[in-house]
């Protein structure tokens, strides 16, 4: 539920606060563009960091930044230079309307759209293994049954000189139609020999027992 909370926030809050900044600052003075420069190197940041699989240590956090791209955008929509001809002022209306119209549709009348897509991107666990091995994990797909599920797994590793962020050091993918997997894996975790033991149980048409383990090398150590 936080990431449609989130997601539809963004929709409808960030481009009436945009419209209030661009429109409260002179649009041609240093610092309004000193705003948009650094607006754009956050973004550019935020999206360098989800390529190279760098997030936040906070789940709230991570979806806060990355749904401010869509401030930066509403922000820019409104960014107007001096001299403009007519016929750009009138694209920039079309595609402002289209863009936020687009928005405000889809958090509205769309919303089970988003409410849908919202729960495959939310971690049924997100917990922390030691104090420095963070543990995501998500469902793939939203079948019949919400109680198994196919699986995409995620292990972040503190990040030393910046502990308030992480990097990814394993991903595992379940996704096998014919193993369905119970909704939260039971977990148990090694310290000692660095080692993570995944348990899944499913009672169908056949019991479905599931094991398995993995072994974080000495490197992520």
């Amino acid at each position: 539920m936080k990431v449609y909370l989130f997601i539809t926030f963004s929709l409808i809050i960030y481009p009436i606060v945009a419209w209030f900044i661009s429109d409260y600052n002179d649009r041609f003075s240093t610092k309004y563009l000193k705003i948009i420069f650094s607006f754009l190197l956050i973004d550019f940041l935020i999206i360098f960091g989800l390529i190279i699989h760098i997030i936040t240590i906070s789940f709230n956090l991570n979806w806060f930044l990355f749904t401010s791209i869509y401030f930066t955008v509403s922000f820019l929509l409104f960014f107007k230079q001096k001299e403009t001809k007519k016929s750009i002022k009138v694209l920039q209306l079309i595609f402002r309307n289209l863009v936020f119209g687009s928005g405000y549709l889809i958090s509205t009348i769309g919303f089970l759209f988003i409410l849908i897509g919202s729960y495959e991107l939310e971690p049924v666990q997100y917990k922390w293994l030691s104090k420095d091995l963070l543990y995501i994990e998500q469902n793939i797909g939203s079948g019949p049954d919400p109680s198994i599920s196919l699986k995409k797994i995620e292990i972040y590793k503190k990040v030393r000189l910046f502990p308030i962020l992480c990097y990814r050091i394993e991903k595992i993918t379940y996704d096998d139609l014919d193993f369905p997997l119970q909704r939260e894996l039971e977990l148990s975790f090694s310290n000692k020999n660095q080692i993570l033991y995944l348990r899944s149980r499913v009672n169908g048409y056949k019991v479905f027992k599931f094991l398995d383990s993995i072994v974080f090398l000495k490197k992520y150590r």
